[in-house]
């Protein structure tokens, strides 16, 4: 057994424990999110070689892309068990049981090479993420599709699936000297003062640790007109949680999720935003606000 460091993500700490005899590897999205050894973590990952011969029950949750299965959630004795694929190849990829009462995952992989050198690469995409996700069902946590900016006062996100302009949105704050948080993935947490801050996670390419305040949150669509649309309530919510990652196989995590969306519909300014991507949407925002 060898402890390997630590994941540092929304101001929570990954434990990292080694338990097989190769080397760890990690894709570069991770480097600014790696840190020595805590005294004190909030989640542990245990990684280890080869799979486990197993007979899992009916799956509680499937995850697809198209007809790509990406992962799928079994009960497994007193746990979770995870069991993810290769996005492309549809390979097993690694099996993981999670315990929510110790907040442990064992984490298990096959060997793979490296420039030359058997490793393992543990948490190769989407495994990942999953943790962020499984994290957001524990902590007032919601994990978002959105682009997020901090212009130096004002932290705003661009909330919604792939094509609603969230990517242009952020190359057109950063064009006007924003820092861009994240450009796809965001973590949002609510603070125990009831303030709220946005977190980027590691991702495929690299990217330094970042958060900010939130202030705004905006449902961008393309428009022939710049156009806002506040949202409140029902619609608010609903809105929010069309474009929050969220697996609809346990009440519990549902609630959860809810509960927490209900708070940020009801401590920030939610608004639909029609977009013409120019640089006039800035003044426009800042303007409406």
């Amino acid at each position: 057994m060898n402890a390997a460091g630590c994941i540092s993500v929304a101001g929570y700490h990954f434990g990292l424990t080694n338990e097989s005899t190769y080397p760890l590897v990690f894709e570069v999205g991770f480097e600014n999110f790696l840190d020595q050894p805590q005294h004190q973590t909030d989640v542990q990952l245990n990684f280890h070689e080869g799979f486990q011969d197993l007979a899992p029950n009916k799956a509680l949750y499937q995850a697809k892309n198209g007809n790509q299965l990406l992962w799928e959630i079994y009960p497994y004795q007193d746990q979770r068990l995870f069991l993810v694929y290769h996005p492309e190849t549809g390979a097993l990829q690694q099996q993981a049981f999670y315990n929510a009462d110790t907040r442990t995952w064992q984490i298990h992989a096959e060997k793979s090479t490296h420039e030359a050198e058997d490793v393992l690469n543990p948490l190769a995409y989407p495994m990942a993420p999953l943790l962020w996700y499984v994290l957001s069902t524990e902590e007032p946590l919601l994990l978002v599709h959105a682009s997020g900016v901090f212009d130096g006062t004002h932290g705003r996100i661009f909330s919604g699936f792939s094509g609603v302009g969230k990517s242009t949105m952020a190359q057109i704050w950063a064009g006007n000297g924003a820092q861009v948080i994240n450009d796809d993935r965001l973590l949002l947490k609510r603070l125990s003062n009831g303030t709220w801050q946005m977190f980027n996670t590691p991702m495929y390419y690299s990217d330094q640790n970042k958060s900010c305040a939130l202030h705004q949150v905006y449902f961008p669509f393309h428009s022939p007109t710049n156009s806002l649309e506040p949202l409140s309530g029902a619609k608010a919510l609903a809105t929010v949680l069309a474009y929050t990652i969220h697996h609809g196989y346990d009440a519990q995590h549902l609630l959860h999720h809810s509960n927490l969306a209900e708070k940020l519909v009801t401590e920030l300014p939610i608004a639909k935003l029609g977009v013409v991507p120019t640089d006039a949407i800035i003044d426009f925002i800042r303007s409406n606000e």
